[in-house]
């Protein structure tokens, strides 16, 4: 079991068996298609987590122009900011391969399963990020790059290599990083901060709280072996309900406060009611298929929110 109380040195270190066996590296030597190649990285890349962050980019960039934004501005800010988010996940995978390769959901990532060597991941991530935080300073804005780079360090520095380790609340703190994204796309279009953006963040970090715990439920196992120190493992709690009526509280004051109209304000609020309803049963004797139930419906609620924010703000224009 390795220490993780001096994490960089187990992450940085690539002579670790663990993180990827001599006998699972030596796969990634081998000749394999372009396709099957582009495939690992794309998983290194997660995209299927970076489309959250880019739909809620986009709502805050319509909602900072009230209306369709400058088309360029659209599509670079996009670019940039999901180069940056496919660098963090990939730094993440980087770092988390020898954790990878203990969980039973993971350990057939590219990493720990030696199909990617750790130099090829670190340099696809480094190259990435500088690609997208340049694309961002260059043809968005200082302030988006300085935000998108702020970012990364966070979530691959504090919270992959620090809180996951050393801390129960780690979602709690890690959650900020979702947040930085509406602001990204916000300052994009305005070069400047307002209330509503921060409204934006604090809806995305509330969402974050709920939504992971609930993955902690199911997959509790996984995590008490691997030794992350994840809140729900010692129980959900009351904090599950005060997040999601928080969550949908401030859904509901975003209506007025973003002047989005009654259709934005009838979509919250059946989607926040679906929310609260299969959280409260989750949290009520933490059943496993409550837990897999609320994960699921809490990717739906958050993407759908977003889109109504964008369509409400396009029927108002």
């Amino acid at each position: 079991m390795p220490d993780h109380s001096r994490p960089l040195d187990l992450y940085l270190d690539e002579s670790n068996s663990v993180a990827v066996p001599a006998t699972r590296r030596s796969v990634a030597t081998l000749d394999r298609t372009s396709t099957a190649v582009l495939r690992d990285y794309l998983r290194l890349a997660k995209p299927r987590a970076i489309l959250p962050h880019l739909i809620t980019a986009a709502s805050a960039m319509f909602l900072a122009a009230k209306g369709i934004p400058p088309l360029h501005t659209l599509l670079l800010t996009l670019i940039g900011g999901g180069l940056v988010a496919a660098a963090s996940n990939t730094l993440n995978c980087y770092f988390d391969r020898e954790l990878d390769g203990r969980m039973a959901r993971t350990r057939s990532r590219p990493l720990p399963a030696g199909r990617i060597t750790p130099h090829q991941a670190l340099t696809f991530g480094i190259v990435t990020g500088a690609v997208g935080l340049l694309i961002l300073g260059q043809f968005v804005g200082l302030a988006a790059a300085i935000l998108a780079f702020v970012a990364l360090v966070y979530y691959v520095f504090a919270y992959t290599l620090f809180l996951k380790w050393h801390a129960p609340w780690n979602v709690l703190i890690g959650s900020g990083v979702g947040g930085i994204t509406p602001l990204i796309g916000w300052v994009a279009v305005t070069n400047r901060l307002a209330a509503t953006p921060f409204l934006l963040s604090a809806i995305i970090i509330l969402w974050t709280l709920p939504h992971f715990w609930s993955l902690a439920v199911f997959r509790r196992t996984d995590y008490e072996q691997a030794g992350i120190k994840a809140l729900p493992s010692k129980g959900v709690t009351a904090t599950t309900i005060t997040c999601s009526l928080l969550l949908v509280a401030v859904s509901l004051v975003l209506a007025w406060a973003a002047d989005l109209g009654f259709f934005y304000l009838g979509i919250a609020s059946v989607l926040g009611a679906g929310f609260l309803y299969l959280a409260l049963r989750m949290s009520q004797g933490e059943a496993l298929s409550a837990a897999r139930r609320f994960h699921s419906y809490s990717i739906l609620y958050v993407a759908v929110l977003f889109v109504a924010m964008i369509a409400s703000e396009m029927a108002l224009t």
